[in-house]
């Protein structure tokens, strides 16, 4: 069996994480999804957030019919680093299920600068999902080819980034510290960002093409992102 770890603020969850979620299903690359929602990501320590308690329901809300994605309750209750997380979910699963861990393009050129990423890396694979605006090519500058040990070579990413190839898995050289695989993914429709969406419902307009409609349901019913500071997304 294999599980996908997909972890993230989640204020609120919308159509673009699930589509995410479900082409990882599709491509058969996870048999399972599961969502991670953090109650206080290290990264956000000054940042305004919704309650984790509405977070976590509009996640269990947006899943619930999708028998491929469950939900884990593991981070809601404060600070959590990723590899404490990806660590405590490998002793909480027998050696036959494989574990990958979800992360976009952008975020994946931050990972070296991240509490124990080796840790990550070495207890995981690493599913890389494409970002707008952030090419795969980069991977190849060399603190990133360096630390995860890759030798790409030019032809395979740029056609990932031209889009004629959409999925690349790629295995460190020898002698690297780490024996995990990288799948880079190549996704379409990828560029809906939460803070538009707060940004929306604070502007009362229409979100039924953004959101899940039991999401939306369930921001309306409490007046969620009404009144808060809009805030950046990571």
């Amino acid at each position: 069996m294999s599980l996908g770890l997909l972890g993230g603020t989640f204020d609120p969850i919308h159509v673009g994480h699930l589509a995410i979620a479900q082409e990882i299903i599709d491509r058969k690359l996870c048999d399972r999804i599961l969502f991670i929602p953090a109650g206080s990501p290290p990264h956000r320590q000054n940042s305004v957030l919704t309650p984790i308690k509405h977070r976590h329901e509009m996640v269990r809300l947006a899943i619930a019919d999708n028998p491929a994605f469950q939900i884990s309750d593991i981070e809601i209750d404060g600070p959590s680093y990723s590899y404490q997380t990806v660590e405590a979910m490998r002793t909480m699963h027998d050696e036959n299920t494989d574990l990958s861990f979800i992360i976009g393009l952008d975020n994946l050129f931050d990972l070296p600068n991240w509490r124990e990423p080796q840790r990550i890396i070495k207890a995981c694979d690493l599913i890389v999902v494409s970002r707008p605006g952030w090419a795969f090519e980069s991977m190849l500058e060399p603190q990133y080819s360096e630390f995860f040990g890759l030798n790409i070579e030019l032809q395979y990413i740029e056609a990932l980034d031209a889009g004629t190839c959409n999925e690349l898995v790629i295995h460190p050289k020898p002698g690297t510290d780490h024996s995990r695989s990288i799948t880079l993914l190549r996704t379409a429709g990828n560029d809906v960002s939460a803070s538009e969406i707060r940004a929306s419902i604070a502007e009362k307009q229409e979100l039924h093409t953004l959101l899940p409609a039991p999401v939306e349901s369930y921001i309306l019913s409490l007046r969620l992102y009404t009144t808060e500071r809009i805030h950046p997304e990571s």
